[in-house]
């Protein structure tokens, strides 16, 4: 991955109509690349787009226990 490519946590949030828990989820279950410099995360661009263009994305958009679906529930914690 460059620099270039990389997004932060709350872009990604928003191009996946979600919360930054929810990126971190995905990043941790390896549904998404990233990176972690000086203790932040970064999401390269390109694996967000084959994420979000994946036919099978429906079923992973929420990964929180509960597929809540409401931003910052706290079901998740």
């Amino acid at each position: 991955m460059t620099e270039n490519t990389l997004l932060p946590l709350n872009q990604v949030a928003e191009q996946m109509g979600s919360t930054e828990l929810n990126v971190l989820m995905h990043i941790k279950r390896k549904k998404l690349k990233a990176e972690e410099h000086d203790g932040k995360w970064f999401v390269d661009q390109e694996s967000l787009n084959n994420f979000l263009s994946s036919p099978d994305r429906s079923e992973t958009v929420v990964t929180c226990k509960t597929h809540c679906c409401n931003s910052g529930c706290g079901s998740c914690s």
